[in-house]
């Protein structure tokens, strides 16, 4: 059932993103002028949206973009995949904890979590403190801190839970520098785009007197490579 959950939040989030990508690249909503193309402003456009500038530069070929797009749509679905799945799991190892313990975990620290998993109970880790001096790691023998596990096992599920966890929202961090950078290659790349495109555009001027100096209509067609 969770497993289905999760492909349905992501088969939504797919959805929305086509959707709003769709009103982005809406036909006729960026003009190609000359006059209207700057690199900067395809380099903005990328940042906001990987692929958004190579599009605005020349919307009949930005195979470059769809590149940076791709890349984009699959790290924030694995972003919002892995935290979809740490938070299921942190929910499995707190309600194995408050079943198999009797444990209180709302606002405690993650030195209390890390603890719950090692030591059977709370006597038996703060035992465990005095014999190794470490004053400053004791908690209080209070209700709020009690715990004791009904088995060893639960114990051991609840730690290898909490540890997965961990492990999954280390790699978050990761994601979001490849968006970071993803975001910034796509900038570069549109920047330098834009940039070439401006100077390879055929130049047009038109002058009344010609080159031989007499009066009348002379055009001339620059090309720029």
């Amino acid at each position: 059932m969770t497993h289905n959950l999760l492909n349905g939040l992501l088969h939504l989030l797919t959805v929305c993103s086509i959707g709003l990508l769709l009103s982005i690249f809406e036909p006729g909503l960026q003009a190609q002028d000359r006059d209207e193309i700057t690199p900067g402003g395809a380099f903005l456009r990328s940042i906001v949206m990987p692929g958004w500038g190579h599009h605005y530069v020349d919307d009949t070929n930005w195979n470059r973009g769809k590149y940076h797009l791709a890349g984009e749509a699959v790290l924030v679905l694995s972003y919002l995949g892995l935290n979809i799945r740490s938070n299921y799991l942190e929910t499995d190892f707190r309600t194995l904890a408050q079943s198999s313990s009797g444990a209180d975990l709302s606002d405690k620290n993650r030195d209390f979590l890390i603890a719950l998993g090692n030591f059977d109970s709370l006597s038996e880790y703060n035992e465990a403190q005095l014999r190794a001096r470490r004053w400053n790691s004791l908690f209080p023998d209070t209700p709020e801190y009690q715990w004791s596990w009904n088995c060893t096992e639960d114990r051991i599920q609840y730690q290898n839970t909490r540890e997965k966890v961990d492990k999954t929202r280390n790699q978050l961090p990761t994601l979001v520098v490849l968006m970071v950078g993803n975001r910034i290659a796509s900038g570069i790349s549109a920047y330098l785009r834009a940039q070439k495109k401006l100077e390879n555009f055929p130049e047009a001027g038109f002058t009344y007197i010609n080159e031989a100096g007499y009066q009348g209509v002379a055009a001339r067609i620059r090309f720029n490579f």
